[in-house]
């Protein structure tokens, strides 16, 4: 599916914050909203939108940072697989959530996504915005996404979004490790 603008921007955020447990070995986790990553069999063309689209948000989110006095984020990998499970996760449930029924927490799947090591993690989650720009004017407008956003002591970020039913959904997850 293009038809990436004839989407209705939505006003749907999702923010957690995690507080280190035993199980992340002393390690601190944050959280904010989350989004659906695209299926492997996904067609070309689609995954090349999607993969512009996430692009774009890491430019806008180093953007907002650097001029915030925070140095500009290095994209990772991992971080990026870890947000498109869990992008695609929540599309696939039509539930915007940082932790789906039966779904391990956003820092473990984080880690199961192969980003391990990390000290602190951070989530942010939306759905129904039709652009990179809208969704980051509605993250950046949220004290608690701007917080995780402009959190100076991330270093990593992974993007991802999906498009489901006619429907953008995001997640961003940030690391530092």
């Amino acid at each position: 599916m293009t038809r990436l603008l004839a989407l209705v921007p939505g006003l749907v955020l999702g923010l957690g914050l995690l507080a280190p447990t035993a199980a992340d070995a002393g390690t601190g986790t944050t959280t904010a909203a989350v989004l659906r990553p695209v299926a492997p069999d996904v067609v070309p063309a689609r995954g090349l939108v999607q993969r512009a689209m996430e692009d774009r948000v890491v430019d806008l989110v180093n953007e907002q940072r650097t001029s915030n006095g925070c140095r500009a984020l290095k994209s990772s990998n991992r971080l990026r697989k870890a947000a498109r499970r869990h992008t695609v996760s929540m599309a696939q449930a039509g539930v915007m959530s940082h932790q789906l029924p039966g779904e391990a927490k956003f820092s473990t799947r984080i880690t199961r996504a192969g980003y391990r090591g990390w000290s602190l993690v951070a989530e942010n989650i939306a759905r129904g915005f039709s652009s990179p720009e809208s969704v980051m004017d509605a993250w950046m407008n949220s004290p608690d996404h701007r917080h995780n956003i402009l959190n100076c002591r991330l270093r990593e970020i992974g993007v991802g979004v999906v498009l489901e039913d006619d429907q953008l959904w995001w997640t961003q997850d940030f690391g530092v490790r």
